[in-house]
């Protein structure tokens, strides 16, 4: 068995655990539809400035 295959059995049977840290001031937002990617562009960069106004994200480390 090659040693690639050994540690991808290994990697599957003991998953490591993944710490990613989390935005604890984002602001709320419900679902969006939008007829075209101008539309969610916009979107986005009104979203983009009420963080910014905000002072940005504060994050949660693990």
């Amino acid at each position: 068995m090659d040693i690639r295959e050994q540690k991808i059995r290994l990697w599957l049977a003991n998953p490591p655990v993944m710490k990613f840290p989390v935005p604890l001031n984002l602001p709320k937002f419900s679902k969006k539809s939008f007829r075209n990617y101008e539309e969610m562009n916009a979107w986005k960069r009104e979203y983009l400035k009420e963080i910014a106004a905000q002072g940005g994200v504060k994050w949660k480390n693990f």
